[in-house]
């Protein structure tokens, strides 16, 4: 059984980083660690996501899960969208920056977790998987790299239909069916796109991997097509592509998820995962 404990990571801004560390009991062997990145509209605690880790750590791993620093929750309130200019506001850069901070403080903890700071996996669902992808270019402490529903590219997601309206007023929303909420996103994040648009090619850094990768993804993904995994697996033919008939975008999950079991896609999808870190870190 693994202790936990949260973090806050300050970053020299008003929005730190928030994760959540699974670890071996004091003295143990350093172990592995895999850090887990949520897509757009997640957070480190939606729904089964502390399950998943949970196994993770049963597993043998130690464990991150982050939440972005501009993801529109905050540290007294880990899983609700509390502060939603600071989610408007957020950028692929702030991201990655992120991850890095993250990666960083893995190196700072690791001798008082029982993590070896030499085996880092990173595992990234949706929007999540394109920054974990993207992590890989300039991060050499990354080690392994798996993705769950990820996105091939950010270019469409910058020029959506609205794109005139957008740019007129400067903002538009995503509205957020599950909590009512329409959530703004300024241009910002489209300015940072474009001024940055070959770093964030996700097919640059795909063919670029020289590290293992595994492609998770559901045939029945309502909100990222599969065919977005088959492209990243084009990219890189040494990667491992796992395609599970009936999963949807979360993996049978949703928020809350309140069952101590997990949904039999997730549990597939995990399986193959820790078959790949274990082989792999």
């Amino acid at each position: 059984m693994s202790n936990i404990i949260t973090e806050v990571i300050e970053n020299g801004t008003t929005h730190p980083v928030v994760a959540d560390y699974h670890f071996p009991a004091k003295g143990s062997a350093p172990v592995p660690v895999i850090v887990i990145l949520h897509g757009l509209k997640g957070f480190k605690d939606w729904g089964q996501f502390p399950l998943i880790a949970q196994h993770l750590s049963r597993s043998g791993f130690g464990v991150v899960r982050v939440n972005f620093s501009m993801n529109g929750t905050s540290p007294e309130h880990p899983a609700e969208f509390v502060d939603l200019e600071a989610y408007g506001y957020n950028t692929y850069a702030h991201e990655l920056a992120d991850v890095k901070q993250v990666l960083e403080n893995i190196w700072w903890k690791s001798g008082d977790l029982s993590l070896d700071p030499e085996r880092i996996g990173i595992l990234g669902h949706s929007r999540g998987g394109g920054i974990a992808l993207l992590s890989t270019v300039d991060e050499p402490r990354i080690k392994a790299v798996a993705t769950w529903a990820s996105v091939c590219e950010f270019e469409s997601r910058m020029n959506p239909p609205d794109l005139e309206e957008w740019k007129k007023n400067g903002v538009h929303f995503q509205f957020n069916s599950r909590t009512q909420q329409n959530m703004p996103v300024y241009l910002d994040i489209r300015n940072d796109f474009l001024a940055n648009a070959e770093r964030y090619n996700i097919r640059n850094a795909v063919e670029k991997l020289s590290i293992p990768q595994l492609i998770v993804h559901g045939k029945k993904d309502e909100t990222v097509s599969f065919k977005e995994a088959e492209h990243l697996h084009s990219w890189n033919l040494f990667s491992k592509l796992v395609l599970i008939e009936d999963a949807n975008h979360t993996f049978g999950g949703r928020h809350p998820w309140n069952v101590p079991t997990l949904p039999k896609e997730t549990v597939e999808a995990l399986q193959e995962t820790i078959n790949f870190f274990r082989e792999n870190l």
